[in-house]
């Protein structure tokens, strides 16, 4: 796909009544995310998703406008229902996963710059710590671009994400499938099979699950099971499901026999 999007010039001095160059200065955080969050025109390993922030809701609207109207190789650009927690609104475009993408997202940045008096971006993939400063090269090094290495690194970061997660106790080996089920394994024990429902911080987590903690015996006796296997966590049963707690994080899991 090649990008085909109008001249920068033109989509600043024509958009949204009269948005002219600079007038979103220091409205948008020189920082996106890339991949971050699902994609809602189709499947992850086949869509890239960017997150950008706005300071405010005007800001998040115009920027989606902006990139919604200007660029042809964008499937789609929307923003967050609402306020953020730290006040801040989200702006979400989404392009297809092609060798193209990193030079679509150059281009995008080229407008979008100038809205922001932005020539330096930033960037972070998926869960990363660490972001880069944007070039195209840098872009195709730290983000998958074909759909089939995205699912294979997805696959390698979400194992070893859950495997630095579980380490309290004595497993051998964690395994993580297509479906999102864990295999645990340890020395001189059945192997145990769990299927993973969300990985985070536990404070996020735990408002996901909002019934009352089952307390009786059947639930007890599963999170003895669970803590002798597993190691010492902090492990509660709400509807069905597990949120395990370790510090500051958490997973939700299911298991669906005994």
């Amino acid at each position: 796909m090649t990008p085909t999007h109008k001249s920068p010039q033109y989509k600043v001095n024509n958009l949204s009544e009269g948005l002219q160059r600079s007038d979103l200065k220091d409205m948008v955080d020189h920082l996106f995310t890339v991949d971050q969050f699902q994609s809602k025109m189709g499947d992850d390993k086949n869509t890239i998703v960017l997150r950008f922030r706005a300071a405010d809701k005007e800001p998040a609207i115009d920027l989606m406008e902006f990139l919604e109207k200007g660029y042809d190789c964008i499937l789609d650009a929307d923003t967050s229902s609402g306020e953020e927690r730290d006040g801040r609104y989200s702006v979400f475009v989404e392009i297809q996963r092609t060798s193209q993408a990193p030079q679509q997202i150059d281009d995008i940045l080229e407008g979008v710059g100038q809205l922001c008096d932005c020539e330096h971006w930033r960037f972070r993939w998926y869960k990363d710590v660490i972001s880069h400063d944007f070039t195209p090269e840098e872009f195709k090094t730290a983000v998958p671009c074909d759909p089939s290495d995205y699912e294979h690194r997805i696959k390698a970061h979400g194992t070893k994400e859950v495997s630095d997660f579980f380490d309290q106790g004595a497993i051998d080996s964690i395994e993580i499938d297509e479906d999102r089920n864990i295999l645990f394994k340890k020395p001189f024990a059945e192997s145990l099979m769990l299927k993973l429902i969300a990985i985070g911080e536990y404070d996020i987590l735990k408002q996901a699950l909002n019934g009352p903690l089952q307390l009786d015996e059947s639930s007890r006796g599963q999170i003895i099971y669970l803590n002798k296997y597993l190691g010492n966590y902090d492990i509660n049963k709400i509807e069905g499901h597990f949120l395990i707690r370790n510090g500051s994080n958490a997973v939700i899991v299911l298991k669906d026999r005994w």
